[in-house]
């Protein structure tokens, strides 16, 4: 598990347990009741983040399938005021710009990447995690602007460090939706490459590039039903989050339909091109993508 995931976990486990309710009468009895509660919580967040991508993870893979990058798909950085007013929406839009980021530093397009990262520091400064995108990471993003794995490190760092301050303040519910935030992006960018991905060239070429891009967007599954639990674990009534819940369970609906391992087994991956359900997986992370950042 790398760093930022277990930071994740641990934040998710430090202020969700300490936020548990405790009862003052009998004691003893809710003492016992309250340690179990404890244990429940633990356990269930362990099971949840461990297969979570970092920001940088899924663009580094789409770029190992040979896909061109195709910057029509980024969020535009000049929308980034636009969320201003709303913490939820500023949390899962800074998640989705540090997908964004990762994404143009695999591709090897430093100074599109830093501009984000200049860009985007508002969002950090309004959920009070400026030190996440400070001058001290613009720097030493300058500095390595030659090296994409390094610009990938420090993106994930830069998120790191983020949720290291929510731990410490005890905020869960930002941290769980700025991983929301990157988890979306990259699944979008995935399934848009796949949808847009230029039909002039012959199908055994094409299918060359979309077969792995399709095992990218499958892999993202369980990391999927992980994502859900997270966010079920914040929920609290808050209605934003219910609503993005709803969405994501709509597509993880989408994912069980698909006959994943009996094509792979018999070699036939190339059919899940053509596989209807690819289209309404592809359809629904639009819907979920256009949701959070319009």
């Amino acid at each position: 598990m790398n760093m930022y995931l277990k930071s994740i976990l641990f934040a998710c486990l430090l202020a969700i347990v300490a936020c548990s309710p405790q009862k003052k009468d009998s004691k003893e009895e809710n003492s016992e009741a309250f340690e179990k509660a404890q244990e429940e919580v633990k356990d269930k967040i362990s099971g949840v983040v461990k297969e979570m991508p970092a920001p940088s993870e899924i663009p580094f893979l789409l770029m190992e399938t040979g896909a061109d990058l195709n910057m029509s798909l980024i969020h535009d950085v000049k929308l980034a005021n636009n969320y201003s007013s709303n913490n939820n929406e500023a949390a899962v839009n800074l998640g989705v710009y540090a997908a964004d980021i990762g994404y143009l530093s695999a591709y090897e397009k430093s100074q599109e990447a830093l501009k984000y990262i200049t860009e985007v520091r508002p969002l950090a400064d309004q959920l009070a995690l400026s030190g996440a995108f400070d001058p001290q990471t613009v720097e030493k993003f300058e500095k390595n602007l030659s090296n994409s794995d390094s610009l990938a490190m420090i993106v994930n760092e830069a998120v790191n460090n983020a949720d290291d301050h929510l731990r410490k303040t005890d905020r869960p519910k930002v941290a769980a939706l700025l991983l929301a935030g990157s988890f979306i992006e990259g699944l979008y960018i995935a399934t848009a490459l796949v949808e847009n991905y230029p039909n002039e060239l012959p199908d055994d070429a094409r299918a060359l590039i979309l077969v792995p891009l399709v095992d990218v967007i499958i892999k993202q599954e369980e990391p999927l039903v992980d994502l859900i639990e997270l966010l079920e674990s914040v929920e609290e009534g808050d209605e934003y989050i219910s609503t993005l819940v709803a969405d994501l369970k709509g597509l993880q609906a989408e994912y069980k339909k698909l006959n994943v391992q009996q094509l792979m087994d018999e070699g036939n991956g190339a059919e899940l091109l053509k596989d209807e359900t690819l289209d309404n997986i592809t359809n629904q992370m639009g819907k979920i993508r256009d949701d959070v950042t319009g």
